[in-house]
């Protein structure tokens, strides 16, 4: 699909990412965390990628991009434990 055309696409925020080189795509760098909120297959109820905190961002270079650059669409990021629970997420939250 032309409009989720990334150079690099994710719904895990809490990787690194660290001195990427992206250029030409639709969207350099594209997160949609409302498309999968509740996370996805055997994670599903288990991780909220909306809410998953940042990982590490340092040294990206986006450019050429026909849209965005860095669109971080529908992220809402909490400080969660992430290494002392299995579970991020509550269907109701």
């Amino acid at each position: 699909d032309a409009v989720f055309a990334s150079g690099i696409y994710l719904h895990g925020m809490s990787n690194d990412f660290v001195d990427n080189r992206v250029a030409n795509w639709q969207n350099t760098i594209f997160s949609p965390g409302g498309t999968v909120p509740f996370g996805k297959g055997g994670a599903w109820g288990k991780i909220c990628p909306r809410h998953a905190p940042f990982g590490v961002w340092r040294g990206q270079v986006t450019h050429g991009g026909a849209r965005f650059g860095l669109y971080l669409d529908n992220q809402y990021p909490r400080d969660l434990d992430r290494f002392g629970s299995t579970e991020w997420c509550t269907v109701d939250n």
